[in-house]
């Protein structure tokens, strides 16, 4: 049987309004969430920040509760699925853990020595960075999608590869992350560092 060679050419698919849209619309409310800086209340930061303020002054008395339970459930998890001890690296992260959760709770519970209830110390690092953390990852996570996953990641990546690969020698991509950075909070840095990994990004450098 004779092939048919007089097939027409396939045509490239164009790409649907729908995704052109979700491009533009989602990845602006992500910008807005993350580099517009906003006044509230005499302090200007970005919107996400504004969020977890809010949340810490409204329910002060229960946010260190919130942030051990948090604390609770990612020491106990590597036991329950009984990859605890899988490696080396694993055995030590999985045993500070249970270092960390007896820690916080002697910290929540105010129980231990006096050393450690020291303004610079204890309550310091509970306060500004634990519970500000615990907050920052589920809600800017929410975010963080309208961020990276409409192609707005792509977008500035093309256009960011000239001046970020030669300067700090990161992919062009990374300077939502650099940005970001800059016009939010040390939490905001350190919540898009941790989530873009997993995404193949900042690995490819």
């Amino acid at each position: 049987m004779k092939a048919d060679t007089n097939m027409a050419p396939s045509v490239p698919t164009p790409t649907p309004a729908s995704g052109a849209w979700k491009f533009f619309v989602f990845s602006a409310i992500g910008i807005f969430v993350f580099f517009v800086p906003v006044s509230i209340g005499g302090t200007s930061s970005i919107l996400l920040d504004h969020i977890v303020t809010w949340i810490r002054t409204q329910f002060s008395a229960l946010v260190p509760y919130y942030a051990l339970i948090v604390i609770a459930l990612g020491a106990v998890y590597p036991f329950y699925k009984k990859t605890w001890n899988k490696d080396t690296v694993t055995t030590v992260f999985s045993l500070l853990k249970v270092l960390g959760l007896i820690t916080a709770v002697m910290l929540v519970f105010r129980i231990g020595p006096s050393w450690l209830f020291q303004p610079n110390m204890g309550p310091f690092l509970y306060d500004k960075l634990v519970i500000s953390v615990g907050l920052l990852v589920p809600i800017g996570s929410v975010f963080l999608a309208l961020l990276v996953g409409y192609g707005l990641l792509e977008f500035v990546g093309v256009w960011m590869q000239p001046i970020m690969r030669p300067i700090w020698k990161t992919p062009g991509r990374s300077a939502i992350d650099a940005v970001a950075s800059f016009v939010g909070s040390y939490s905001i840095g350190l919540l898009i560092t941790s989530e873009l990994p997993p995404l193949n990004f900042l690995a490819k450098i």
